[in-house]
Formats: C-alpha cells, structure tokens, sequence
C-alpha cells in the first residue's frame, strides 16, 4: 500500500466560518468516542448494565417516595420543594462538571494536537465544553427535567407547560456546567499539570464519600420525624423560599409553578431570564477559558513542581562565627585547602521533616487521607444533631474511638516506607540516629496533631458536651499524637516496604495490625488518666449511679469488679486524685514514648532497609 503525500500548499487555505470547524471538530470528537466504545471489553458493558439496573431501581423507588409527597403539598410549597431539589441539582452539576471539565480541558491526550490545528482556539474549547454538557446531560435529566415532567403529570398541566420545563431545565443545565467552568480554571491554576491524575482521583473519591452520605439523609430524617414528611418542614419556611427566589433554582421554580397554574405568560418570563443568565455565565466562561490559556494563566506542559528557588552561593553565606574544619588532600609536594562546614543536628532534623512535610504538600492522595475521617465525621455529627438517640450516640462514639486509633499514628506508620527505594539516602547521611527519627515524628506529629484535634475537640464542640471533657480531648489529642506517632515510627522502622504498583501500600498489614492494638491499649490507659485529673461531669454522673459490685469468682464479676475499683479514684479528695491523674498520666507517656523512640533511634543507626514489594500477577496482552 503506498502513501501517498500531497505537495504543500502555496497559499493558506481559505478561512472557515466558526460554525464549520466546529462541526468539523465535534465530528472528529464523536468518532473518536465511538471508536474507543468499540475497543471496551465486554465486562465493562456488563458492569456498566448492572450499575445502570441498581441505579435505575434506586431511581423508581425515589420517584415513588417524590410522588407521594407531592400529591400532599399546596402549590406553595411544591414551589419550596423544587427550589431546593434543583439546588441539589445544580450543586450536583457543578461538582461533576468540575471533573469532567478537568478531565476534558486539563489530561485530554489531543488538546495539543487540537492546539496546533489550524482552527481558532475558541472552537476548540467549544467542542470540549460540549463534551462537559454531555457528562452533566444525566444530572441534569435527574434533578431538573425529570422532576418538572412529575409535577406535571401530578397536577394535570396543559401541553405548553412542558415546553417551560424544557427552557428553564436547559438553563440551569447551561448555569451548572458554566459554573463547573469558572471553578475549574481555579482548579488548573492551582493543581500542576504533573499532579492532575491525582487531583481527579481526588475529586471522585471525594464525589463517592458524599454520593454515599447524601443517601443516607432519607434515613436519617426517617429516624429524627418518624417519617419522611418535607412538606411539613417546609410549611414553616416562607422565609427561606422567598429567598430562593433570588437565584436561578427559585426562577426555575417559580417557571414551573406559574405554568402549573395556567400562568405561562409569567412562566415563559422566568424562563428566558434563566436561559439569559446562562448565556451570560456560558460566555464569560468560554471567555476566560481562552484568555487563560493564552495569556499562560493556565498551563499543560508536564515540567517540574513546585516554585523555582535562587540558587545561593558559597561566597554569599556567612561563615565567620561558624568553627571551620580543615581537610588537606592532593598529590605530593602539593597542598589544597577546603573548608567544610559542620553540620548541625538540629537542622539535619529539621532538613528531614521540611523534605516529608514537602511531599505531604504535593501529594494529594494524602490529603485525601486526611480529609475522609473528617467528612465521614462530620456527617455523624449531624446525623446526631438530627436525632439524638442512643444508637446515634452509639455509631457516633463508635466512629470516633475508631478513627482515633486508626489515624492517630497512621501517618508515622508510614514514614519511612515513604522513602521507597531512597533508603540508602538516610543510611548514609552523617547525622543518622536521633536527628532523622526526630525529624520523621516532627513531620508526623504536625499533621496529626491538627487532625485529631479537629477530630476530638470539634466533634465535642459540636455534640455540646462539658467543658472538662472538652479540655480533657484537646489534651489528650497533644499526647496522643506524640505517644502514638511513636509507636507508629517504631513499626514503621521494622517493617517499611515499598510497592511501585501501589505507592500507597508503606507498611506490612501484621505491622499495622500490632501497631493499631497497641494504640488502642495506650488511649484506653491515657483516657482513664486523663479522667483521674479532670473528671468529666458525665461519666461521674453516671458512676454515682451504680450500686456496690460484690466479686465473684467469674469472668464477668471479674470486669465489673475490675471497672468499679477503677472508677472509685475519681471519688477521692481533690489533692489525691490530682496527684494520681499526674502520675499515670505522665509515667505512662514517658514510657511509651521515650521508650519506642529510644527503641526507634537504636534501629535508625543500625540501618534499616524498604521491603520491594511487586505484585505477583501481571495483566497479559492478548
């Protein structure tokens, strides 16, 4: 087969209307994507079916629970109800339209080949905008259109009202994915281009976790009213709808309403002001799409992290007050002096918490880490808010014991094992021993100090508990990120292993297991010290209550009697139950902690060594 090559032209081709390339590019862009469904494996196609079988379930029996609670609603507050369901929407369409849109105009592999074509910019950025409307068509047909067509159905509405259902749901469908836009080119500005896979890995587990909480609201409200009634909760709420009105959700709203009650003169004005509005927004965005990429706002080159620092030289740094170590070397009857500089332990340990502080900033994935016990907590804590039983106490004082022991020395736990196949670098520094373990646990401690800090004394705070319990989490979380990022960096040391398949995978699962066992005896030890010095209200309360123990030879009169000789303390005289709550507290952390750090420094001037970790089974080519 030849090839056969045309002669270049001598005269550039002739300019195409704005209309022809775009079509001509959104061709190419469908052909592409058919060709790639062409090339999927058939158990995509079977897992995309199951999925699309549960979600079409989930969907019939939300559209029934929906129904019912329309057919009992005044039109005020249908009005109320579908203000803040096309809230929800447009939410929805922002947030997974910021992931397509960064997938689309930030990791697609032909934006610089579509760069170099001879087609203006702004055709290019029209066909990926397309491809964002189409990822948010689905959101979109969920929370806004299908919705209108219900309420029609329901309340028998003439003809004419479904074509104000398809003008106010393609504005805010239009509104929603040119605010996934604008918030994009935030996006891009900040993320670099190296790190955009792990900032869309971000974006969808942060978009699972909330999928996940969302679905739970249902129950919750079920538990707090004993039935699912908005309508009641939006009787009383005019104030809140009259605000929504502002806003294209209300428009949209106060569009379907009007239609509802053979006002389409009014319902066609309120649509055409959305669609405006989102003309206007869809403009702007496209508009700073370009410029950013022209004026190099926004870049897509893979070059290097991180801000570019001055090189300092040697004649620059002061070394008058620094003692000076001599060093001669050289061939025979030839001398050369060098000065060399001895280093200081305090800043060799700093040096290697600055490096793992560093790689914390730039590694999304471990801020992903952080931020799922905080979501996941947070909605327990409303969860509680809206219902506060016992078994929403249970779950939330569950929840919160069990991310204290996970994540309290998690992040030590993978210090070392952080440092893959570079270990040789920390074995062969000069300053090895104390100055790089010191320097992993500060680097360990900050994080995972604001963590459970965060964790312990907000969700006290928001709980509302006493003060003593409060001042009694706040000091515990100091000491607890100190105690346990010790033992962490202890198991770390021994059992660090490094996986290039799965960077993530820093410690062996026995390691973490024991680790985390551990931990959970040392907060239970910590916890019951703690509340010798400052007894919580509650637990003393409660205490009060229990009748004499009397022991009997079996394993459950042997713990209750054990919890009741430990609770009498918190009886005694203020003076000594003070100076007991001090001793516990501090020999007990004076000993996990120096004891697993001295252990930890002993193995540091040994050496130690990253376990290469491969998986075994690799997928083959057909």
């Amino acid at each position: 087969m030849k090839m056969i090559i045309p002669p270049p032209l001598d005269t550039p081709p002739a300019e195409k209307s704005f209309v022809q390339d775009f079509v001509l590019l959104l061709t190419n862009q469908l052909r592409v994507t058919l060709n790639t469904l062409k090339h999927q494996r058939k158990r995509t196609f079977i897992g995309m079916g199951i999925l699309m079988i549960v979600f079409l379930s989930f969907l019939i029996s939300m559209g029934a629970i929906s129904y019912g609670m329309l057919k009992s609603m005044q039109p005020e507050t249908v009005q109320g109800f579908l203000s803040l369901f096309f809230l929800v929407g447009l939410a929805s369409q922002i947030f997974f339209g910021l992931t397509a849109a960064f997938a689309a105009l930030y990791m697609s592999e032909d934006l610089e080949l579509l760069f170099m074509a001879p087609v203006p910019l702004r055709v290019v950025f029209a066909v990926k905008t397309v491809s964002v409307l189409v990822s948010n068509l689905l959101v979109a047909f969920l929370f806004v259109f299908l919705p209108g067509v219900f309420c029609g159905l329901l309340f028998e509405a003439k003809v004419s009202y479904y074509l104000l259902v398809f003008l106010s749901g393609c504005g805010l469908w239009l509104s929603g994915t040119a605010l996934a836009e604008l918030l994009n080119l935030l996006v891009m500005r900040i993320v670099p281009p190296h790190r955009s896979k792990e900032a869309v890995g971000l974006m969808g587990g942060l978009a699972g976790v909330l999928i996940a909480l969302v679905f739970q609201i249902p129950g919750m409200m079920l538990g707090s009213q004993g039935n699912l009634d908005i309508g009641a909760m939006l009787a009383g709420k005019e104030q809140l709808i009259h605000v929504m009105n502002f806003f294209p959700w209300g428009w949209v709203s106060l569009a379907l309403t009007s239609g509802i009650t053979d006002s389409f003169a009014a319902g066609l004005g309120w649509s055409l002001l959305v669609l405006i509005f989102s003309a206007f927004l869809f403009l702007i965005a496209l508009i700073l799409l370009e410029r950013g990429f022209r004026q190099g706002f926004i870049s897509i080159s893979q070059g290097d992290g991180g801000r570019r620092r001055k090189r300092r030289s040697v004649s620059s740094v002061d070394t008058t007050n620094r003692p000076q170590e001599k060093i001669f070397f050289g061939t025979v009857g030839q001398e050369q002096e060098t000065v060399v500089l001895p280093a200081s332990t305090w800043a060799g340990m700093w040096a290697v918490a600055k490096k793992d502080l560093l790689t914390l900033k730039r590694d999304t994935r471990e801020w992903f880490s952080y931020l799922i016990p905080l979501i996941i907590m947070a909605f327990f804590v409303v969860q509680f808010l809206f219902n506060a039983s016992a078994s929403s106490v249970s779950s939330l004082v569950m929840v919160l014991i069990m991310y204290t022991i996970m994540f309290s020395g998690n992040l030590a736990l993978q210090a070392f094992g952080r440092e893959g196949e570079s270990d040789w670098l920390l074995n062969s520094v000069p300053l090895a021993g104390w100055p790089v373990v010191w320097g992993k646990l500060t680097a360990a401690v900050l994080p995972t100090l604001l963590l459970m800090e965060a964790l312990l004394v907000g969700t006290s705070l928001a709980v509302g508990v006493s003060t003593s319990l409060t001042l009694i989490l706040a000091l515990a979380a100091i000491f607890l990120s100190l105690g346990s990022s010790a033992i962490g960096l202890y198991y770390s040391i021994k059992n660090c292993r490094y996986n290039p398949d799965k960077p993530q995978m820093r410690i062996s699962p026995s390691a973490s297991l024991m680790m985390y066992l551990i931990n959970f005896c040392f907060i239970l030890i910590l916890g019951l010290s703690l509340c010798y010095l400052f007894p919580p209200a509650e637990l003393v309360s409660a205490l009060q209550m229990l009748p004499p123990v009397t022991f009997e030879w079996n394993v459950q009169s042997g713990l209750l009697s054990g919890l009741y000789f430990l609770s009498r303390p918190l009886f005694w005289p203020v003076l000594f139950r003070t100076l007991l709550g001090i001793l516990l507290t501090g020999g007990l952390w004076l000993l996990i902690f120096f004891g697993f750090m001295t252990a930890t420094v002993r193995q540091s001037r040994k050496g130690f060594r990253v376990e290469l970790v491969t998986t075994s089974s690799k997928n083959r080519l057909r």
